[in-house]
């Protein structure tokens, strides 16, 4: 991807020189024409991208022809400025506005400035270009400008469109900003609206899906699932994550390998191959638990072909909100030790206590995790727990013999519990670190 990166971006850097205020930009009707063809065209290549270098090189020509014949065409511009950003995404990452997270983009250096830079330009060519707008407003999202996105969008509303990425931006703008129940009614009206766009359809689903998932609403989850699937049924990264919710979250792993299956017959990738085999992992630790014997080692051998690396399959795998019956099966049958750490450094225990997983935590403390183990950046799982402010999982991890004096940076977790305004925990804690002198 960075080899195309580096070519849009010289692309980029030559048009917008090219089409400079002053300069003539005369272009005959046959050339203006024959420019929105391949406008339209290169549109289409990038609403089906969904990671195939190939298409972002098709999508580019396309463009880059269509600017040449008419150095005027704002759209081309502004289809650029999507390609540009296609090409330089890595993967994402969660940002926070006060205490809500929301999820921008991580990219190759120079992407969001050169993308912002061609959508200007189509602005500049024509100022009453609302989706261009639109546009910008997505670009500053991604780039934490929250604000100056609110104004973009705000804009863009004002000149008047129906593009169903406006209300897509601002839901996703409410989102972070805390106004959850504006945001599912954004994403709501994309549904309703009748648009034909798939691409901005598939986006709505997947924010109500991620929206309903927070809430634990399963069946909303799964029929969200299915319409998504139906309106992309070769979009491989789709049935990749719909088999992982039903394995990871449900436990419902053969409708997980299944899913998995079908995703990798359409792309062999990466992120398809883990979870095809943790839905494996799963599958043997659920035959394990029914005393399957010899037809369960088959799942696990299937498993192991795919990935082997059974001490992150333990702190990964085991964290899961169906991880229980992985962590005891690897633990007891295949001598994994409850306490394996995965890449950062954190053990099952600690990632469960993170994301406030209760009986999960539980169920790991049975099987005698240890709830001292600190992380690479020095959290045990009390202070996790702490900063939370979960008192359920607090006395969990105490009554286990957490360390109530451990402390990373200074604090200890009292501390955090305090500067998270959580005084009754705060104190209780302070009470038992007391007692423990």
């Amino acid at each position: 991807m960075a080899k195309i990166l580096k070519a849009v971006v010289s692309i980029a850097a030559c048009l917008l020189i090219f089409v400079a205020p002053g300069i003539s930009t005369a272009a005959t009707k046959e050339s203006v024409a024959q420019s929105k063809q391949d406008v339209k065209a290169a549109g289409k290549l990038l609403d089906s991208w969904h990671g195939e270098g190939q298409l972002l090189e098709q999508a580019q020509q396309k463009l880059a022809e269509a600017i040449k014949l008419d150095p005027q065409n704002y759209f081309a511009f502004k289809e650029l400025a999507r390609l540009q950003v296609m090409a330089g995404y890595i993967n994402g990452r969660n940002v926070r506005n006060g205490i809500y997270l929301y999820m921008v983009g991580n990219y190759s250096p120079g992407t969001l400035d050169a993308a912002e830079a061609l959508v200007r330009e189509s602005i500049r060519i024509n100022p009453g270009f609302a989706e261009g707008y639109v546009y910008l407003g997505y670009i500053q999202m991604e780039q934490t400008k929250l604000d100056d996105a609110a104004k973009s969008l705000t804009q863009a509303e004002a000149l008047g469109t129906d593009d169903p990425w406006l209300q897509l931006n601002w839901a996703s703008l409410n989102n972070a900003r805390g106004e959850f129940s504006t945001a599912t009614a954004r994403w709501q009206r994309v549904l309703k609206s009748g648009t034909s766009n798939k691409k901005a359809l598939s986006s709505a689903y997947g924010f109500l899906i991620d929206s309903y998932k927070q809430t634990g609403d399963t069946d909303k989850v799964l029929a969200l699932y299915k319409e998504r699937i139906k309106l992309r049924p070769t979009n491989a990264w789709l049935l990749g994550d719909y088999a992982e919710y039903l394995g990871a979250t449900l436990g419902r792993n053969d409708e997980a390998i299944e899913q998995a299956n079908a995703a990798l017959k359409i792309m062999d990738y990466g992120v398809g191959r883990r979870i095809l085999a943790y839905a494996l992992y799963r599958k043997w630790a659920d035959m394990v638990a029914q005393d399957a014997g010899n037809d369960a080692e088959k799942y696990f051998q299937s498993a192991l072909a795919i990935d082997p690396r059974l001490e992150q399959i333990m702190a990964y795998g085991g964290s899961e909100p169906a991880g229980a019956p992985l962590a005891k099966a690897l633990s007891t049958r295949k001598g994994v030790s409850i306490d394996s750490r995965g890449e950062d450094g954190s053990t099952a225990l600690l990632l469960a206590t993170n994301l406030n997983r209760v009986k999960l935590v539980q169920a790991l403390l049975d099987l005698n995790a240890n709830p001292n183990v600190l992380d690479r950046n020095g959290w045990t799982p009390l202070l996790s727990a702490a900063d939370e402010g979960n008192a359920e999982i607090v006395s969990m991890l105490l009554a286990k013999g957490a360390d109530v004096r451990a402390k990373k940076g200074g604090w200890d977790a009292a501390a955090f519990a305090e500067r998270k305004g959580n005084s009754e925990l705060a104190a209780l804690l302070k009470k038992r670190a007391e007692d423990t002198k």
